[in-house]
């Protein structure tokens, strides 16, 4: 071999050394400085050079698009300052990026519109407190990152009495379009001799007013949601969530074109890891939402809850 080759080769090797070396610095660098919860308490994510050669060549190099609907705290909302996005759903979106070695790119989308949305390619999945469902499996693949309940909200004191979802029979029910509830209100529906009548809103907050002006007796939602807004909202003070039965119990989840396959494993792989170094149960645990989590991340387990959905 030539002196000349040998030079070649060595300042060959030295140029992939060094742009490996880069590479993983830019993954560490990825991984500092996120903040989680209310409190924006520190929080270092490590980043895997392991889990960034799982993301599609197509996406590296460039920002996850997750889109969210921020009025569902302590999922998903608007700080005081009504541009910057905090919840616990922002958190595991940011330390998921970070973990693949990418930025999350947010934007605020209506809840109804976010699988178009996903479907046309405007983001690449979204966080936002969304069920996997059998019907929504149909459309989109889903990785499975926590459970939660939904419950119904009424005036404070329940002065009707509500104690079941049978008992919406006949009332008038605000529910949030195209949501699980929404699912749950229609399927309740089919069993009411005196019909319910369901007002379909696009934002939840529009179904809380509802109920606060007394133009609907009742509305439903995720029951983590619902306490938080009550406990937290001066609007919401004057409502109450029935905590002694939640219906619909089912995953939140992250969705996916069918076609982002291997994004869809990369984003598993990642929150596995999350659990196993602590991250994962972090995040939960600073929102309060610890008992949400899940012991396995899974794939299009909907089938599980077999909540009704649109």
């Amino acid at each position: 071999m030539s002196m000349l080759l040998k030079n070649v080769l060595s300042k060959t090797a030295q140029t992939v050394a060094l742009a490996s070396a880069l590479l993983c610095s830019t993954y560490a660098a990825l991984g500092e400085e996120l903040k989680i919860g209310p409190k924006g308490e520190a929080l270092t994510v490590t980043a895997s050079p392991k889990l960034a050669a799982k993301v599609p060549d197509a996406f590296k190099g460039a920002s996850l698009k997750i889109a969210t609907d921020p009025s569902s705290p302590p999922y998903t909302y608007y700080q005081a300052d009504g541009q910057t996005l905090v919840g616990s759903d922002i958190d595991l979106g940011n330390a998921i990026a970070a973990k693949l070695g990418l930025k999350a790119e947010w934007a605020a989308v209506k809840f109804p519109g976010i699988i178009a949305a996903i479907e046309a390619k405007r983001f690449d999945t979204a966080l936002t407190g969304m069920g996997d469902t059998p019907a929504r499996e149909q459309k989109l693949d889903f990785v499975d990152y926590s459970t939660d309940g939904n419950a119904i909200v009424v005036l404070k004191d329940n002065p009707l009495g509500i104690k079941k979802i049978g008992d919406l029979c006949g009332k008038h029910v605000a529910v949030l379009q195209g949501s699980v509830m929404q699912g749950l209100v229609e399927k309740q529906n089919g069993s009411c001799s005196d019909k319910i009548d369901i007002q379909v809103f696009q934002d939840v907050n529009q179904a809380l007013l509802q109920v606060r002006t007394k133009r609907a007796d009742a509305t439903m939602y995720q029951y983590g949601v619902a306490a938080y807004v009550i406990q937290t909202s001066p609007d919401a003070a004057g409502l109450e969530v029935l905590a002694f039965e939640q219906y619909g119990t089912g995953y939140n989840a992250m969705p996916f074109r069918k076609s982002d396959a291997a994004l869809r494993d990369a984003v598993q792989a990642a929150l596995a890891e999350m659990k196993s170094d602590g991250s994962y149960e972090k995040i939960l645990t600073a929102w309060g939402m610890q008992a949400n989590g899940l012991d396995k991340v899974t794939v299009n387990d909907g089938l599980r809850f077999n909540q009704p959905s649109n």
